[in-house]
C-alpha cells in the first residue's frame, strides 16, 4: 500500500534542516552528489540552499559541507577575524575592535596553535588590525570574502561574509544555529 504523507511546507523545511544538520547524513556520498548537483544547477533554475552549516572542525578548519568537502583556506589573521565575527552574531563596529583585542588574541592563538607563533608577532598583527583609522580590517574582510567565494555560490557569499556600512555595525548575516564548533578551546570562548 503506497500512502502519501501530507505535511506543511514549514514542517517539511524544518525536518529537512534537521536532517541536513546531521553529520552522518552529510557524509553520505549519494546525498552529497545530489546536493552538489542542485548547487551547480542553482544558477540555471534558482534552486539554491540558502542555509548551509558552517563547520569549524577539531583542527579549527572551516567547511561549508553543503557545497564542498574542501576547506575554506585562509591565513591565520583572516580566519581569526572571521571566527570572531561568527561568535559575535549581533555585530561589532570596526572602530571598537580595540576593545576586543584580548578575545582576538585568544582566537588567533587557537587558529595558529600548531605553528607556535611568537606572542609578540600576534600582538603586533592584531594591534595593526584594531588601530583606529587603519584600513587593515577592510583588507582582511576582502580576503575573507574572496576565500568564501571559492567555495560558496555567488548568491550566498554576502550572507556568509562580514558585511556592514562604513562607520556602522559589521556582522555575518547567517543564522548562528548553522554554526557547529567542534574545536574544544574555541567552544569555551564561544560559550562563556
Amino acid at each position: 500500500m503506497n500512502r502519501k504523507l501530507n505535511i506543511s511546507y514549514y514542517t517539511a523545511k524544518k525536518m529537512l534542516m534537521e536532517l541536513l544538520a546531521n553529520d552522518k547524513l552529510l557524509e553520505d556520498e549519494e546525498i552529497k552528489k545530489i546536493l552538489k548537483k542542485m548547487a551547480l544547477q542553482s544558477g540555471k533554475t534558482n534552486i539554491c540552499i540558502k542555509k548551509t552549516p558552517i563547520i569549524i572542525d577539531t583542527q579549527c578548519r572551516l567547511f561549508f559541507p553543503m557545497y564542498s568537502d574542501k576547506e575554506v583556506k585562509m591565513s591565520y589573521l583572516p580566519k581569526t577575524v572571521y571566527i570572531f565575527f561568527l561568535l559575535h552574531h549581533t555585530g561589532v563596529e570596526f572602530k571598537n575592535l580595540d576593545s576586543y583585542t584580548k578575545e582576538l588574541y585568544q582566537i588567533y592563538q587557537i587558529v595558529s596553535e600548531e605553528k607556535n607563533i611568537e606572542a609578540g608577532k600576534i600582538k603586533k598583527s592584531l594591534s595593526n588590525l584594531v588601530a583606529p583609522g587603519n584600513n587593515r580590517i577592510y583588507e582582511i574582510c576582502s580576503v575573507v570574502r574572496r576565500s568564501l567565494s571559492e567555495i560558496l555560490p555567488t548568491e550566498l557569499v554576502a550572507q556568509y561574509a562580514i558585511t556592514g556600512k562604513w562607520g556602522g555595525l559589521h556582522k555575518i548575516k547567517a543564522e548562528r544555529s548553522l554554526l557547529e564548533i567542534k574545536h574544544i578551546k574555541l567552544k569555551q570562548i564561544a560559550f562563556k
